[in-house]
């Protein structure tokens, strides 16, 4: 017989096997049926939400116990809210998962909170993102090393020293939405339909799937964005501000491919599109060697083009005699436009994210 989800409350979806099957199994069929019906179905966002936070912390409380066990806790503290004939440990995790039940009750879907970021962009955030200020888990690096965080979407963090990211224990259905202040590497689970959101105290990335940098040090003149795969969007807050107040769609910002960078000027308040420092060969660049014997240079701009994802401007006409001799091995980029250009008695310079060949041509 087909269920009728419409009837849930959020004790259903808790014990329902399929949904277990989602949260606890992490069964892929599973999972996109669900995500399929919350679209369909958004007024059941609130309940679904909480009975994934319910299941989630549940799970995280006490990872020993495995998924046929984990499954009768929460059945007995639904059915029951308080345990019997338990053992110790097991009445420990009840006292802790019936206290999500508690705050349930209150209407809260977060069970983390932590003091609240001084940072004066926050009332910002609380306009364009309630979430990231109500409801949410923050963890803070203090050591010297970076450290692994992996998100409920699949998402993973590499949080660098002295930084702290800030995001809720369970996604909105619309967005994924986290705050950072310091840096932080983002290898981000693809969903197109739930745009992952960055947002630090100048700036906010936009991102479907894709991994990149973020460099938002509260001592630092700038804020930095590097891409490394995909494609992100990157706004800054008193724009994403101006679009809330005015209700706007349309939203003016730059867009980043792989081996570019968005710098943010704090005493300009603007975003400056570049490259990164040290650009690298593109993950579905050509096999092919960067050997030159007596290669036409529009062949060599256009290999460098196709292995690193990066624009080359030049004029053709006037570099048509140009030819190059060189087998390129561990040479960064800046190096081998350097050794060309020397070769070609020309000069190049970065704009936009482009690079600009300035040549009189060859003899």
């Amino acid at each position: 017989m087909k269920i009728d989800y419409h009837k849930y409350n959020f004790e259903d979806f808790a014990r329902d096997e399929s949904f277990r099957q989602w949260i606890i199994y992490r069964d892929s069929q599973a999972e996109a049926f669900w995500l399929e019906w919350m679209i369909e179905n958004p007024g059941f966002e609130s309940k679904i939400n909480l009975a994934r936070a319910f299941l989630y912390a549940l799970e995280e409380k006490d990872t020993s116990l495995g998924n046929s066990e984990l499954d009768a806790v929460a059945d007995e503290i639904i059915l029951e809210h308080k345990p019997k004939r338990i053992p110790f440990l097991k009445s420990s995790i009840f006292r802790w998962a019936a206290s999500v039940l508690l705050i349930a009750g209150m209407g809260v879907t977060a069970f983390y909170f932590f003091k609240p970021l001084t940072d004066k962009s926050l009332s910002t955030l609380e306009k364009i993102s309630p979430v990231l200020i109500e409801n949410y888990i923050e963890k803070a690096n203090n050591s010297d090393k970076t450290q692994e965080i992996k998100l409920e979407d699949g998402s993973n963090i590499t949080l660098y020293p002295k930084s702290k990211i800030r995001y809720p224990k369970v996604f909105t259905l619309k967005k994924r939405e986290v705050y950072l202040a310091g840096q932080a590497f983002f290898n981000i689970a693809k969903n197109p339909k739930r745009p992952f959101w960055v947002y630090t105290s100048h700036i906010s990335t936009q991102v479907l799937g894709t991994s990149f940098m973020i460099k938002a040090n509260e001592n630092a003149k700038d804020v930095k964005v590097e891409v490394k795969t995909g494609k992100v969007s990157v706004y800054t807050l008193k724009d994403l501000e101006e679009r809330h107040e005015k209700q706007q769609v349309e939203l003016a910002g730059i867009i980043l491919t792989p081996n570019q960078q968005a710098s943010y000027s704090k005493n300009d308040d603007r975003l400056i599109k570049s490259i990164v420092d040290h650009p690298d060969k593109l993950d579905s660049a050509p096999a092919e060697e960067l050997h030159f014997s007596e290669t036409r240079i529009s062949k060599v701009f256009d290999q460098l083009e196709r292995t690193y994802g990066l624009t080359i401007i030049y004029d053709s006409n006037n570099m048509k005699d140009c030819f190059l001799t060189a087998n390129f091995e561990n040479e960064s980029l800046f190096e081998k436009l350097n050794l060309i250009c020397k070769v070609t008695h020309s000069s190049y310079e970065i704009s936009d994210a482009q690079i600009i060949i300035h040549s009189n041509g060859c003899e």
